[in-house]
């Protein structure tokens, strides 16, 4: 399956990451608070993979904190696709993205389950798990090079 991955810059973009994030941590996790869309999003730099089908298969944001520190966050794969190598080009974008920005130093709070998928490409965790809606997560960081 071909995947191509860029920066969400259309209506149509934005509408398919919010659908496939009401469909994987709502539906598919039961998250409890409607994740598909929140207050950070106007602000945030999105992106969205794209099967050669014209299926919205992944998505992910990143949101700026200050000069130096942005947030990852809302990555998104349905589930019969994890693994097949489309979370790891959807955090390559939101890195580039990132220092196209000028930031310095990445954070994410990782769903527990996610933490490998994060530390094998180059995050740290910072403290213990901790509760986010119900669902285990640990807080992880990564310094960009410049």
């Amino acid at each position: 399956m071909a995947t191509l991955v860029r920066f969400a810059s259309s209506p149509r973009d934005l509408e398919a990451a919010f659908a496939l994030r009401r469909a994987v941590f709502e539906v598919e996790q039961g998250v409890p608070r409607p994740l598909d869309r929140d207050a950070f999003d106007d602000r945030a730099s999105h992106v969205v993979a794209w099967d050669d089908a014209g299926r919205c298969v992944g998505t992910g944001r990143l949101v700026r904190l200050d000069r130096r520190t942005g947030v990852l966050g809302r990555e998104a794969v349905p589930a019969e696709l994890r693994r097949t190598g489309i979370g790891a080009a959807l955090l390559d974008a939101l890195e580039r993205m990132a220092k196209l920005q000028g930031l310095r130093e990445l954070t994410v709070n990782a769903q527990l389950p996610a933490e490998p998928f994060y530390r094998n490409r180059g995050y740290v965790r910072e403290g213990e798990p901790f509760q986010d809606q119900g669902v285990p997560h640990v807080r992880m960081k990564k310094a960009l090079a410049r």
